[in-house]
């Protein structure tokens, strides 16, 4: 007589089997997450910046960049767009918040051009904004001083490592960074 089926003892040596290989792999699908998360967002401040640049000469008018922080550290970025033009960028004018064009806080209170598995650490951070104008030129608001902004993970920096993105105040030229977490250094990219 032919016996078909398995036994208690079959089931849980494979149960026992894909709980080690499901052990050994979520670590590693973690860890590649959060480099994918920490990517994501790099080009995504990247693209934003390069977005707001762009409006700004566009409308003829001026954009900030906002960090929804004052500690110096944060994991939310978000923006406005105004069609009141200024000459400068060491502060907002009069006009710009009764010329908005774009301001998506104000349709969605939790919007985010992050995905929430990074944060940034910038003196956009403390209350101030990155201002951009039509002219090209760029600046931290209060002091025109160069943006900078450092993407880093939430977890582990020198686990992951981190990106910067630092912007020339005159020509709005975007200098981009990697965190080399082998040697604690950063080393510019094309």
């Amino acid at each position: 007589m032919s016996q078909q089926g398995v036994t208690f003892l079959e089931v849980v040596v494979v149960i026992a089997i894909l709980m080690i290989a499901t052990a050994l792999v979520s670590p590693s699908i973690g860890d590649w997450r959060q480099k994918r998360a920490l990517e994501s967002d790099f080009y995504a401040v990247l693209s934003q910046i390069d977005y707001l640049k762009t409006r700004a000469r566009t409308v003829n008018g001026t954009a900030t960049l906002i960090c929804q922080s004052t500690t110096g550290i944060g994991t939310g970025l978000s923006y406005q767009v105004s069609n009141a033009p200024q000459n400068g960028v060491t502060s907002i004018g009069n006009s710009f918040s009764s010329n908005l064009l774009e301001d998506p806080t104000a349709k969605n209170s939790s919007f985010n051009i992050l995905s929430g598995r990074s944060q940034i650490i910038s003196t956009i951070c403390t209350g101030l904004r990155g201002i951009f104008i039509s002219t090209g030129q760029s600046g931290v608001e209060g002091s025109g001083a160069a943006i900078d902004i450092e993407i880093d993970p939430i977890v582990s920096k020198s686990k992951f490592g981190a990106y910067r993105v630092l912007l020339n105040q005159s020509t709005g030229f975007i200098q981009k960074f990697k965190f080399n977490t082998a040697n604690n250094a950063w080393v510019e990219l094309d």
